[in-house]
């Protein structure tokens, strides 16, 4: 649990440090853009950068790097080969370094068959971000200071809506496919919940001066769009702290479980909304006092696949895309079938700084999961993030793949079975019970010590 030791440090040592550091990402323009299904858009303008972000955190002599992309997805084996030179770089161990993609949908394709043209300059900006992202933890962890941690939690209110709905038949449908419904079964609502918790994880030097503000909520970044790059309403809540708090202020998102929780309103709306939530409540923190003790573990499991020989062609024409799309969805299945790959690695990461937990998941999950997670967790606080390690695409409930919709069809963005899904919470939350434990383990050693002092 503690692999990330750094070598010449005590493990007594009671310091806590934190250092942070950004870069722009942002690939040429004309580049495809992620996010939709058949659309060849190509960007013709920069609305905000896009940005690499990392955070470094030392506790008695223990490292974690915490970095987010403003990316939509970003396929692991990049992720791999980026994680394995930021830990020859700086001597955090591989273990310790976790990373997710805010999954703007106004960021650029990098990765699935739009990127397989070997023309494309995607191939040379996607080469170089292993190397970005090492140069990026290495500063984090040079500009490391003493430093005082404070959690906060605030609410979206108004801010995101679930994105499917039920009907009294059973079946569930995607909201932008309303008015396209037809009117022999009634609505009788959301299909599910969603999460309005913000939480933060406040970071600032000994002289109060705000360093890093870690923050996750589960809304999906898809409320610009359009032909603009952009990190969404997660860069305009950074560019309000930062605006409030300092120039030296990095916002780091973390998405939470949003797989099926879209946002309601402008990207400008919803990040103003959530700053406003959230700078009271950064305003009044408490940081918290005594040791901080830091841990982390990763593993990678296998996991079942959806049935691709399964006929879905009445799950298609049920889920009323228009017709490209649904001949996408024709097209994955075959070429799924043709690969033939019925099981998945999942890589799992969790972690936890004090009393507060977070464990992330290679895919978009279903709230209902992250909820269960936060429900179980053994940590008084746990936070589940999504889109880390790889995209393996939706990873949806039982009752949304037996009442169809997007999410439950066969296809690249719909890998994972239920059953696959059911076992990565369930690892996920025994590593939680396994931080916590050797957590626990590791107060009772020192408790006589402490006495005695």
């Amino acid at each position: 649990m503690t692999a990330g030791k750094r070598e010449g440090r005590e493990q007594t040592d009671s310091a806590f440090l934190v250092g942070a550091a950004e870069v722009d990402i942002t690939p040429p323009l004309g580049v495809p853009m992620a996010g939709s299904l058949n659309d060849k858009r190509g960007a013709d303008g920069i609305a905000d950068p896009l940005m690499l972000k990392v955070i470094v955190l030392e506790s008695g002599g223990v490292r974690l790097a915490c970095a987010s992309f403003d990316l939509c997805y970003l396929p692991r084996t990049l992720g791999d080969k980026a994680v394995a030179e930021a830990a020859a770089a700086t001597g955090i161990a591989a273990d310790h370094i976790t990373w997710s993609c805010t999954h703007t949908h106004s960021g650029p394709v990098s990765w699935g068959e739009r990127i397989k043209d070997p023309d494309s300059p995607m191939h040379e900006w996607l080469a170089e971000l292993p190397a970005r992202f090492a140069e990026c933890v290495k500063a984090a962890d040079a500009a490391q200071v003493p430093a005082r941690v404070s959690r906060a939690r605030a609410y979206g209110r108004g801010v995101g809506e679930n994105r499917r709905l039920r009907y009294k038949d059973g079946r569930e449908l995607n909201r932008w496919v309303l008015g396209r419904d037809p009117d022999e079964h009634q609505c009788v609502g959301s299909a599910d919940l969603i999460d309005p918790e913000i939480g933060m994880l406040i970071f600032e030097d000994l002289d109060g001066q705000i360093l890093s503000v870690l923050w996750t909520y589960a809304l999906h970044a898809n409320a610009k769009f359009g032909m603009q790059f952009s990190a969404d309403y997660p860069g305009v809540t950074a560019a309000r702290l930062r605006e409030k708090f300092g120039d030296q202020t990095i916002a780091l998102y973390l998405p939470g479980t949003c797989g099926d929780i879209n946002p309601n309103g402008t990207y400008e709306q919803v990040g103003n909304k959530l700053a406003e939530a959230m700078i009271p409540k950064i305003e009044s923190r408490k940081p918290w006092s005594g040791p901080i003790p830091l841990a982390a573990c990763k593993k990678t499991i296998t996991v079942p696949c959806r049935d691709y020989m399964e006929d879905q062609e009445q799950r298609i024409r049920d889920s009323l895309w228009g017709p490209a799309s649904q001949d996408y969805f024709r097209s994955a299945q075959k070429r799924l079938q043709r690969e033939g790959v019925m099981e998945r690695e999942a890589v799992l990461h969790a972690w936890h700084l004090g009393d507060t937990g977070f464990v992330a998941f290679p895919g978009e999950v279903f709230v209902r999961w992250g909820l269960k997670v936060k429900q179980e967790s053994p940590f008084p606080w746990t936070f589940p993030v999504e889109l880390s390690n790889g995209p393996l695409g939706y990873l949806i409930t039982q009752q949304a793949w037996e009442a169809g919709g997007y999410e439950a069809l066969v296809a690249y963005t719909g890998l994972i079975s239920v059953r696959g899904v059911e076992m990565m919470v369930e690892e996920g939350l025994a590593m939680l019970g396994e931080l916590h434990a050797s957590c626990a383990q590791e107060q009772t050693a020192a408790a006589p010590a402490l006495a005695l002092g």
